[in-house]
């Protein structure tokens, strides 16, 4: 089964919606995927099983990257974006307009 990184506008908890919303943290990055998930202590398959809907980030994965993106575990698994840094949220709204369904 392969899963569209296109969130769900009726649940943002959804497996597909957490998932586009992984690419788009590694988007605004610019970084690869190799790169995001060495630089994230995760290997390559591990990251893009993440992105691509296959599989739920965990826990610890998850603070460790609200750590180093100052993002927070709502926007994370429930979508909230509230408490997003600004520079962060401009930045992932570029990238979400630009990226299209299947960048």
């Amino acid at each position: 089964m392969k899963t569209r990184n296109r969130p769900t506008r009726l649940d943002p908890r959804t497996l597909p919606a957490l998932a586009h919303r992984m690419k788009l943290l590694r988007l605004t990055t610019g970084l690869s995927t190799t790169n995001f998930a060495c630089e994230n202590g995760m290997g390559r398959a591990m990251w893009h099983n993440i992105e691509t809907g296959f599989s739920r980030i965990g826990i610890d994965a998850a603070m460790n990257l609200c750590d180093t993106y100052h993002i927070t575990l709502d926007w994370i698994y429930r979508g909230h974006d509230a408490m997003l840094p600004h520079g962060f949220a401009k930045r992932r709204q570029e990238v979400d307009q630009t990226s299209g369904p299947d960048a």
